[in-house]
């Protein structure tokens, strides 16, 4: 694959990441606007209000490393051992 080519493809990702989380900021805030005074009573927020809140829940509910970082490793291995313990197991019991 040529380098142009892999450019371009960065390019359209960092654009639709870009489009993708404007979008979602904006629905938050809506719904947040719509549904939040009315029920609790809590003051209504603005879009930048919103990207906030999306980031720092982001951080407080999932961490800031990304998924391929160094737990990744360690689900692979868990998975692998409950596999092999699953798979002893049922070769334990006996038939009838």
């Amino acid at each position: 694959m040529c380098r142009k080519h892999n450019h371009k493809r960065w390019v359209f990702f960092l654009i639709f990441g870009i489009i993708f989380i404007a979008a979602i900021s904006l629905v938050f805030m809506l719904l947040w606007n719509w549904l939040l005074p009315v029920l609790f009573g809590i003051k209504a927020i603005d879009y930048l209000q919103a990207l906030g809140l999306l980031l720092l829940s982001k951080i407080l509910f999932s961490g800031v490393g990304m998924r391929h970082g160094r737990h990744y490793g360690r689900h692979e291995e868990w998975h692998k051992k409950f596999h092999k313990d699953f798979d002893a197991s049922a070769t334990d019991v006996p038939k009838e």
